[in-house]
């Protein structure tokens, strides 16, 4: 695990993400408080990356911000944990995300997250194969 363990009470209530073997449980509320707390006017997204195995990786991102269109060479499974937003997508009109809602985007596929609708958003992120320098590339079709 990248992130290291963090423990305590967290004001969000996100639960733990716990890996098979003796490994600390990590406390996705608290990471995501520290996260939220790195925006600002001028810092528009903050990540850390959670999880990476030989075939997928797993990270938290906090935004306030719309992303660019791009895509990912590898699949992306995306939960929103707090806050919310919408999906801008090459096929239709935006997809809504609330908290709780997942959205699962095949390899290749332009996408562009909204997440300063209600707020400043809060989201898992699994991308396999693992997240690697080149994996988020610009493109264009997404309906905005």
């Amino acid at each position: 695990m990248n992130a290291g363990a963090t423990t305590g009470t967290s004001a969000l209530n996100l639960g733990t993400l716990r890996q098979f073997g003796d490994h600390p449980a990590l406390d996705l509320g608290a990471i995501g408080e520290k996260l939220l707390a790195e925006l600002s006017p001028t810092v528009h997204a903050a990540n850390r990356t959670l999880l990476v195995t030989e075939h997928f990786s797993f990270h938290m991102f906090a935004t306030n911000r719309t992303e660019f269109c791009h895509y990912h060479p590898g699949d992306t499974l995306q939960r929103v944990l707090h806050g919310g937003g919408q999906f801008y997508v090459d096929y239709g009109k935006p997809v809504p995300q609330n908290p709780g809602d997942s959205f699962f985007i095949p390899k290749g596929k332009p996408h562009a997250f909204d997440g300063q609708l209600h707020g400043p958003s809060l989201v898992l992120v699994q991308w396999s194969p693992p997240y690697h320098d080149g994996y988020i590339i610009p493109t264009s079709g997404c309906r905005f």
